[in-house]
């Protein structure tokens, strides 16, 4: 009998005592049991600590780490420095998965033989009523790659965990928006990606989640400097899929960095136009040319956001991005 894949899951956790035994039930529970399930908790003043201790110690597979609070980046990265199996992935401290979870990942990716597999994420309340799902329906490489940034959590990617050390990829320390310089990287340079059409991913909805959070208040730094970083790295690099996707890709990005700058004071405002400017003329200097930002581009992706996008590049190139931005934000 074929041995099962080792598969790491990283799991940070602050302040979810509500939640996490829940979350760590939902991984000891798993039909598919070669797991190391590394849980960081990240300074947690509840009782969360005490909670991971105890299901550690009923679970040889939990490793437990605890650290003072340094953020969600450092906590992923020490569970990253951890990591021993084959293939990596992450679930937040205050969400939940399915029982065949893993499972269904491991069978598409060592179907696929991929660099990483996308799957599907259900939103539920906190009785676990579903309220939605999103699971992505078609990945074709040069054709149809547009899921990749549909569903840009890490939490639903599955990654080969030698694609991590191979790129020495890490989470940045230093800014928010951790998720989107990570998932620009793996998009560009994996060359075998899958699709799981299912959405076995639990995310509560609650005040304090970590993404439902994320709504362009003054207090949201923009992930400036990961971001050009990673872009910079894809290029020396070199992009192994779409360079159209790709830069699609980053204009999408972009439009979430608008929406997050609302209510930002006017320096910080100004800043984000020329960075996209500066940006979009270094490394995509004939953005405007690029047919998948068409409206009617044929993609699988939401009007409003192909809108979104349009307009981006239309008030970019004809420099009226001083005057979109003051609008908007």
């Amino acid at each position: 009998m074929t041995q099962q894949p080792l598969v790491s899951v990283i799991i940070p956790v602050y302040n979810n005592e509500s939640y996490i035994e829940m979350c760590l039930s939902s991984l000891v529970r798993q039909s598919y049991h070669n797991l190391q399930i590394i849980v960081i908790n990240d300074g947690s003043s509840d009782a969360s600590g005490e909670i991971i201790s105890r299901m550690a110690a009923e679970d040889k597979r939990i490793c437990y780490i605890s650290q003072n609070n340094k953020g969600v980046s450092r906590a992923r990265n020490a569970g990253i420095a951890k990591a021993e199996g084959e293939y990596l992935t992450f679930v937040d401290g205050d969400d939940y998965v399915g029982k065949d979870y893993i499972m269904e990942y491991v069978a598409c990716a060592v179907e696929h033989q991929a660099d990483m597999v996308l799957g599907g994420l259900s939103f539920v309340d906190e009785d676990g009523q579903l309220l939605s799902s999103l699971s992505p329906r078609e990945y074709i490489r040069y054709e149809r790659e547009e899921w990749l940034f549909r569903i840009g959590t890490v939490a639903v990617h599955f990654y080969k965990r030698a694609m991590w050390e191979t790129y020495h990829v890490r989470f940045f320390e230093d800014e928010r928006g951790e998720d989107m310089p990570i998932s620009l990287f793996f998009a560009a340079i994996c060359e075998r990606i899958a699709i799981l059409p299912t959405a076995q991913y639990y995310y509560v909805q609650h005040r304090d989640s970590a993404m439902h959070t994320l709504k362009g208040t003054k207090q949201f730094p923009l992930p400036y400097r990961s971001l050009e970083k990673t872009i910079q790295k894809i290029h020396d690099i070199g992009i192994k899929n779409g360079r159209d996707f790709h830069e699609l890709y980053v204009l999408r990005i972009m439009v979430t960095m608008v929406q997050l700058a609302k209510g930002k004071n006017k320096e910080e405002v100004q800043y984000l136009g020329v960075y996209i400017k500066t940006i979009l003329n270094q490394y995509y200097p004939v953005y405007y040319k690029n047919k998948l930002t068409h409206i009617f581009s044929g993609l699988d992706i939401p009007f409003v956001q192909r809108v979104a996008v349009k307009l981006l590049v239309m008030v970019a190139r004809y420099n009226m991005l001083p005057v979109a931005l003051k609008i908007i934000c």
